[in-house]
């Protein structure tokens, strides 16, 4: 099989290295030869760790749309444009498709997948959602015999790694957070990890599949870590529990509910023994009950192994048919699924803000824990809705005073 490349960045360069140099055992004692035949880049003269061909480099796709040998693309480039109107082109020209890049997954599923099956061929994206683990497989497996009916994870390493760091070393968000940019793990821009959307893009292609219904990012309620810190993780500690941030999407009947948001998980969860890098992903199927898998979330192997699993998938199984449908309809009920109690930092400048405050909370929660610590009011709610204690957020920040809450999974 000759293969084609689109990218040679971090994941590329992984992809690259398992396949035609031989790192991959598969591919080190295969008898019949596999290899990348060309690789697009956008300057071929480039300086490259790794030592290409220049006969393997091009800088136009249309060479390898217009390569008959060429039977399989993987695409490494990031970015919706202009690898969306690649992969599409690609297909019907009757190539294979792989893919890491979750933002065109997420948003373009069924116009994909409805794609490849028009056209003979297939898509493939394991790597798009917990780097090195199998989790798309694994899903597809459980859904021959299960009805999945909720989703959990860890699913971002950056935001991961700055939440453990604040926790294991007392230490601010601020401060991590550059530090996760200084290591590479965060980028200089890093919204997409500490706002949610890698998370909420990842849980938009976990959820359509399992619940069988294309759900989008801009279908899923998200909120950031941003407001988090030090005097939070002291707290946390003290009551027994760690902040995690948790993809949750959850369906009965004919609705489906999905969440990104900062959640206090007990100290002897297993979801908040993840840290740093690693990601973990629960499903639930109302056969085989909750199953977990864990790895790592990112990274050049990590997320390169997986891409070329998906290669050897389609070596293995060339007349094989995927079997998804996203064809259910159903109803986005938002939070209606989500309530618990709720723990909340609140600053305050003097008595009269107190006064307010207790004022605001007062009317939500009856029954609470409350804590006062130099110009910090400290909360645990009775159980409310999700929709109660963000409309109660919503007032506390419009009264000028700043705050952080997480709805506690017991």
């Amino acid at each position: 099989m000759k293969i084609a490349l689109l990218g040679m960045g971090t994941v590329g360069t992984g992809v690259y290295e398992i396949i035609n140099e031989e790192k991959g055992n598969y591919f080190a004692n295969a008898q019949e030869k596999v290899n990348i035949k060309k690789v697009l880049v956008r300057d071929k003269k480039k300086k490259r760790k790794l030592d290409v061909p220049d006969d393997m480099l091009t800088d136009s796709f249309d060479e390898i749309l217009n390569d008959e040998e060429i039977e399989t693309i993987i695409f490494a480039m990031g970015g919706m444009e202009p690898e969306y109107t690649y992969m599409k082109e690609a297909m019907k020209s009757k190539k294979h498709v792989i893919t890491a890049n979750k933002a065109v997954v997420s948003e373009y599923l069924d116009t994909l997948l409805n794609l490849a099956e028009q056209n003979d061929v297939m898509f493939l994206f394991e790597a798009s959602v917990g780097g090195g683990i199998p989790i798309i497989t694994s899903l597809k497996e459980t859904l021959k015999i299960n009805r999945i009916d909720e989703i959990k994870g860890i699913l971002n390493g950056t935001s991961n790694f700055i939440l453990s760091k604040m926790s294991s070393e007392g230490r601010d968000f601020s401060q991590v957070l550059k530090e996760a940019q200084d290591l590479g793990f965060a980028e200089a821009d890093p919204s997409a990890d500490i706002d949610g959307f890698d998370v909420s893009r990842k849980l938009a292609i976990l959820s359509s599949l399992a619940f069988g219904c294309h759900i989008k990012d801009e279908d899923i309620y998200k909120r950031g870590i941003r407001e988090v810190s030090k005097s939070d993780m002291e707290m946390f500690d003290n009551l027994g529990y760690v902040l995690k941030y948790l993809a949750h999407s959850k369906m009965e009947s004919d609705n489906y509910c999905a969440t990104v948001e900062p959640v206090l998980l007990s100290s002897k969860n297993i979801m908040s023994n993840v840290n740093e890098e690693f990601n973990i992903v629960s499903i639930h199927g109302n056969i085989i009950g909750e199953l977990q898998f864990y790895g790592k979330g990112a990274g050049k192997n990590a997320t390169a192994n997986a891409v070329v699993g998906d290669l050897l998938y389609i070596i293995n199984n060339e007349n094989k048919k995927e079997d998804i449908s996203l064809d259910r309809i159903m109803e986005n009920r938002k939070l209606d699924a989500f309530k618990g109690k709720y723990y909340m930092r609140i600053d305050i400048k003097n008595h009269e803000e107190f006064k307010n405050i207790i004022d605001m909370v007062d009317e939500i929660s009856k029954v609470k824990k409350m804590m006062v610590e130099k110009s910090q009011i400290f909360v645990v709610t009775e159980e409310l809705s999700a929709y109660t204690v963000n409309d109660l957020a919503q007032k506390i920040n419009e009264s000028g005073n700043s705050l952080f809450y997480a709805r506690i999974v017991e």
